[in-house]
């Protein structure tokens, strides 16, 4: 076990290529399981991904990536969560709540071809929770969050149970993944390390014994203006597709971009 883990490199990621090599793994997934249409650039993102302040975390095996998650932090732009939970979040709003959602979490599933549950496969289980190791510590002591959510299917959701998510509403059928059902679930991260530590010994230590060398939270990419367009106009059309709204908190972002460049019908002012 430890050996297998040994060899994986959690940690944020620091380029455009590993970032695409995300996407691409994200779709991959995602299309074997039904969850979205055939593509022709093969990558699965949103509007969210182009944000500054979004952080990609990857799994690194020499040079492939095997496993990936994005960390979103609630901004103007929202979160994905909000179109199917809209009440619910606005509740943590209201409430001055610091929180992120955990979007587009992948594994490569040629890993583990037995097709066994992750809750009933330890190496599986653990080579996603070092994963989310990372991201919990990086909410918790980097961003300072109060709140962690995420949106899973309902097969998925015993594993998130385990990690002490709780439901925020009831199973929903998620357009933006073809129909399938998911649930909305948030991790209270004050409480977390007293929940898990009354129940999961062996959880607690992997979650809380240490903490992530911040090393693995640095040196993340930042979009260049042409990885914008490359990205997000060339590749997938999202850029063109946003509200006057969107845009005009993404130049926000990108105080020295000149969004004219790339998308002519964009004011510089």
């Amino acid at each position: 076990m430890s050996n297998f883990l040994n060899n994986i490199d959690y940690r944020v990621a620091r380029t455009r290529q590993e970032l695409e090599l995300a996407y691409e793994l994200v779709y991959k997934e995602y299309f074997k399981k039904g969850y979205i249409n055939e593509d022709s650039f093969k990558l699965r993102l949103s509007i969210h991904n182009i944000l500054p302040q979004a952080t990609t975390f990857i799994a690194k095996v020499e040079n492939s990536v095997v496993a990936t998650a994005t960390v979103i932090p609630n901004s103007p732009l929202g979160l994905p969560i909000d179109d199917m939970y809209t009440e619910e979040i606005s509740l943590f709003r209201k409430h001055n709540k610091k929180f992120c959602e955990v979007i587009m979490l992948a594994s490569n599933t040629e890993l583990f071809r037995d097709g066994t549950s992750m809750m009933l496969n330890a190496k599986k289980m653990f080579f996603i929770f070092f994963l989310f190791k990372r991201i919990f510590d990086y909410a918790k002591n980097y961003l300072k969050l109060d709140y962690i959510f995420i949106s899973v299917t309902p097969k998925h959701g015993l594993t998130y149970d385990y990690l002490h998510f709780t439901d925020i509403g009831p199973v929903k059928s998620y357009a933006s993944i073809n129909g399938t059902s998911g649930v909305g679930k948030c991790l209270k991260i004050s409480s977390a390390e007293k929940d898990i530590q009354k129940e999961k010994s062996g959880l607690h230590k992997m979650f809380f014994s240490k903490k992530t060398d911040p090393e693995k939270f640095e040196n993340k990419t930042i979009l260049s203006l042409q990885d914008i367009k490359d990205i997000f106009i060339d590749k997938t059309n999202i850029l063109p597709q946003a509200t006057e709204e969107q845009l005009n908190y993404i130049k926000q972002c990108y105080p020295t971009y000149d969004f004219s460049e790339i998308i002519p019908s964009v004011s510089t002012i």
